[in-house]
């Protein structure tokens, strides 16, 4: 077997294990055991359990929030595409998620990452609309990518916390942000 596709087993089996049972609630002994492959190779490849959690963290949420080459800069509803997709990277990866912002709470480490994720996703977020607007007014660009970014994540976990669906139209959320532009 690959020393790539057993790296992918160990993050699928983490992203599996940590959405179910939370950072703390979860071993590498357990994620090993889904990912059917040694203790001794999941720590081969990863190191400690943090590091595993943070690639996991990365590959399932990071790498797709900050991935913009499916867009078109000039496109009339790029504003909708990048609510979305990125609606539907996080509601993809819910649970792991939302037991990302819970452990912050507790694990600085996890907390800076998270930090560093979202300004990541945030100037990425303001560049790649700079580059797309006519007139670029820097401060507007900035509060939209704000209120894009922080909608996208409350509704997530709202969603989480209620259940309820009611902010699945990614439509009405563009409609009430170009409004504001």
């Amino acid at each position: 077997m690959k020393e790539e596709d057993t790296r992918e087993r160990i993050l699928n089996a983490a992203r599996e294990v940590f959405s179910k049972k939370g950072y703390a609630g979860s071993t590498t002994k357990e994620i090993s055991l889904v990912a059917e492959v040694a203790e001794i190779t999941l720590f081969r490849h990863f190191e400690t359990k943090n590091n595993l959690f943070c690639e996991t963290i990365s590959k399932f949420i990071v790498k797709p929030m900050l991935n913009f080459n499916s867009l078109q800069i000039n496109s009339e509803q790029v504003i909708q595409r990048i609510i979305e997709e990125r609606t539907y990277t996080l509601r993809k990866n819910k649970d792991l998620f939302i037991c990302t912002i819970y452990e912050a709470q507790y694990n600085e480490e996890i907390k800076e990452m998270l930090k560093s994720i979202f300004s990541k996703v945030f100037y990425e977020l303001m560049n790649f609309m700079k580059d797309g607007c006519e007139k670029p007014c820097e401060k507007s660009i900035e509060y939209i990518a704000q209120i894009i970014l922080s909608n996208i994540v409350g509704l997530i976990i709202f969603e989480s916390l209620t259940g309820s669906d009611i902010f699945k139209d990614a439509n009405k959320l563009c409609e009430t942000i170009k409004a504001l532009v």
